[in-house]
């Protein structure tokens, strides 16, 4: 968000709560600007900045002149010291230009910022050198305004009423000095009628005028700032306090983002939170630090001496009630911790209580374990010894099945006295094609059933590529027969050649070929005796 984006919804905001009659809402806001104070002085720095950087396209002593006295104004209200600095520069350009005006405006700026840092007679001095009879009539206003800046100051530090009766005469004067010079129905206008009529007494008439001069202003103005300080006091003597607080805050708000310095109403609005019916201690205390350190910043020693004045009283108080609330603290720590003790000491018997429980609990919840397991096993060993006994039960059938097939042979070719067919069959130490088949589909049905992942397990143990898949219509082939005897423990070629009707030497090749498709070649027939286990 730009920043003008940024200045339009602070001055809506800010108008809104105003109108809406919110303090609680002005607070708020408030507070959450002096959290960004840094920002709104790094922009004004980088202002400020920005026109000394026009220095090198300056011509001339005049030039040099307009811009020093542009960066003193920024000054004026941000630090004395630089403002002093760069007022100095531009009275060596208005002395070296011989421009009369240019030199009268910095005696107006010297005898302003003096009289801000409390060197009140020396800014009389400095005025009393104008001549006011050949003046600039365009410096009128801001000569009678440093007249008028430097008998309110003093009338306001000063400690004997006698004088300060006299300054306050004096400041009226040029208040209404200033009046003659205006252009009526401007803002500024507005605001010194407001402010003479406040010293006056007259402080409904002052606020009329106040609330003229305010209406339309940026938030972000000085004169806003003056503004709706002048409207907090002049309500404040009409006794409305609401809206007294209320206006103080507005120019709190305003000093923040100008950024003001030199400024009064962040002081005024922490006297007034100490001094209400129900103080807010701790805004006021963070508000008078404020104060403090914006005057210690611009180097104001006025105002930081009046700030000392106040520091103390709320520092002390705010100091005070938080002792007050560490002491209720303590003793409710004390009383706590003692409920704790009695805590731990029931907790320590509850405890020696549950332990004796608990070791009794696990007594008998690991024999609980212990019966689960065993019933387990004894599960798995049924489950098993069923599989098993299928499987027999299914090879038996298969074969006795077989035995009376082969006894309906012998019968039929005794009764046709073929008995040189009857001796060839029995004489045949060869199992025909289709009995062979037969075998294997019965040996692999009843392996996979108790080894249902034999597959897809033993082809883990293969190289990626090399796995062997059964062809269409098979259950298993030659390879992996083999290697389910092997994992049924039957390890001797000679064996495995006899009950899969091939040769040794067959069977010991297809062995050696399978061996060289594993990723671990040496101790390949040993994994393979583990995969599938059966618990």
């Amino acid at each position: 968000m730009n920043k003008f984006a940024l200045l339009f919804l602070l001055m809506v905001g800010v108008s809104s709560v105003f109108a809406a009659d919110d303090t609680g809402k002005l607070y708020d806001e408030l507070d959450a600007l002096l959290l960004r104070r840094d920002e709104f002085c790094r922009a004004k720095e980088a202002r400020i900045d920005s026109i000394k950087n026009l220095k090198d396209g300056v011509n001339g002593y005049s030039g040099l002149f307009g811009l020093y006295n542009d960066v003193f104004l920024e000054y004026y209200t941000y630090r004395s010291d630089s403002a002093f600095y760069y007022l100095s520069l531009a009275e060596e350009m208005a002395v070296r230009s011989s421009v009369e005006k240019y030199i009268d405006m910095c005696k107006i700026n010297r005898s302003l910022l003096l009289a801000t840092t409390g060197y009140f007679s020396q800014s009389l001095d400095v005025l009393n050198e104008i001549d006011r009879d050949r003046l600039d009539t365009s410096l009128m206003f801001d000569y009678y305004s440093a007249y008028e800046w430097v008998y309110s100051v003093w009338s306001e530090y000063s400690a004997d009423d006698a004088f300060a009766t006299d300054f306050r005469n004096k400041e009226m004067l040029y208040n209404d000095s200033m009046l003659q010079v205006l252009e009526p129905m401007s803002k500024e206008f507005m605001y010194w009628s407001g402010e003479l009529n406040a010293r006056k007494g007259n402080q409904y008439e002052a606020q009329k005028f106040y609330e003229k001069a305010l209406d339309g202003l940026r938030v972000d103005t000085r004169l806003y700032a003056c503004v709706t300080c002048g409207l907090a006091f002049a309500y404040k003597r009409q006794g409305n306090m609401k809206d007294y607080e209320r206006c103080l805050i507005m120019s709190a708000i305003s000093d923040i983002t100008c950024p003001l310095k030199e400024n009064l109403s962040m002081q005024e609005l922490a006297m007034f939170l100490y001094q209400s019916p129900d103080p807010d201690l701790a805004r006021a205390n963070r508000y008078i630090n404020y104060s403090m350190e914006d005057a210690v910043f611009y180097n104001n020693r006025l105002r930081m001496l009046e700030i000392a004045k106040k520091f103390p009283p709320i520092v002390n108080t705010y100091q005070n009630k938080w002792i007050e609330k560490n002491r209720i603290l303590v003793r409710s720590i004390y009383f706590i911790s003692f409920l704790g003790i009695l805590l731990v000491l029931a907790m320590l018997y509850i405890f020696r209580q549950l332990k004796l429980l608990r070791a009794q609990r696990s007594i008998v919840t690991d024999m609980n374990m212990q019966l689960k397991e065993l019933n387990s096993e004894l599960l798995k060993t049924n489950r098993t010894r069923e599989e098993y006994v299928s499987l027999f039960i299914e090879l038996c059938a298969a074969y006795i099945d077989k035995l009376n097939k082969y006894q309906d042979l012998v019968k039929r070719k005794v009764k046709a006295k073929q008995v040189d067919d009857l001796l060839k069959i029995a004489n045949s130490s060869k199992m025909s094609d289709s009995d062979a088949r037969q075998f294997f589909v019965n040996f692999d049905t009843a392996f996979l059933t108790l080894y249902p992942n034999f597959v897809s397990e033993f082809n883990k143990l293969l190289r990626e590529g090399e796995e062997i898949v059964p062809a269409k219509g098979e259950i298993l082939n030659t390879e992996l027969r083999i290697y389910a005897l092997v994992r049924l423990g039957i390890k001797d070629s000679s064996r495995i050649a006899t009950l899969l009707f091939y040769s040794p030497q067959t069977i010991y090749n297809y062995r050696t070929m399978v061996k060289n498709k594993a990723r671990n070649r040496e101790e390949f027939e040993e994994q393979v005796k583990k995969v599938c286990p059966i618990v």
